[in-house]
């Protein structure tokens, strides 16, 4: 349970960023999906966002390190792919998102757009910056993805009493 409570934590970090940085931007952003990235995060989430934690949890590693960067810089309102370009994703994490059908470079960016639009489907706030490509991807697996990041209830202590 408290593996899935980090994961979650991971992916709402992710998603509250890549708010600011959806809010900010033009339209301009060049479509990030692929049928098979999407397929990949609804057939493997689960193992994905464990092993994404797993890998994250490593103290002062490089993938941490490189993750925090790229969260510094969504949150300075950074272009992600000027990001990814001038910082490579680490191999280690490059490994993992192609073994879930992601593009190596780019996998956390199309992780954090599918969040992003199914979370903002949701509550009927779409983001400018996000390509209408991807939108429409997101849309034909509404559906699906919805029920992936659905809440995830926290156990309390008097919940275990």
């Amino acid at each position: 349970m408290i593996k899935k409570s980090i994961a979650a934590g991971i992916v709402f970090a992710i998603v509250s960023i890549s708010g600011l940085y959806a809010q900010e931007q033009t339209p301009k952003m060049e479509p990030i999906l692929t049928e098979t990235a999407v397929k990949g995060v609804i057939k493997n989430h689960e193992k994905l966002l464990e092993r994404l934690n797993t890998i994250l949890d490593g103290g002062a590693s490089k993938e941490r390190q490189w993750f925090e960067s790229f969260q510094a810089a969504l949150a300075e309102d950074t272009n992600p792919t000027d990001f990814l370009k001038q910082n490579p994703t680490p191999k280690k994490l490059q490994t993992l998102f192609r073994k879930y059908g992601l593009d190596g470079q780019t996998g956390l960016l199309q992780i954090i757009v599918i969040a992003y639009v199914v979370l903002n489907f949701e509550y009927g706030d779409l983001p400018i910056g996000i390509h209408p490509d991807d939108l429409k991807l997101v849309q034909k697996y509404h559906a699906e993805l919805s029920e992936l990041f659905k809440p995830i209830p926290v156990e309390t202590e008097t919940d275990s009493e």
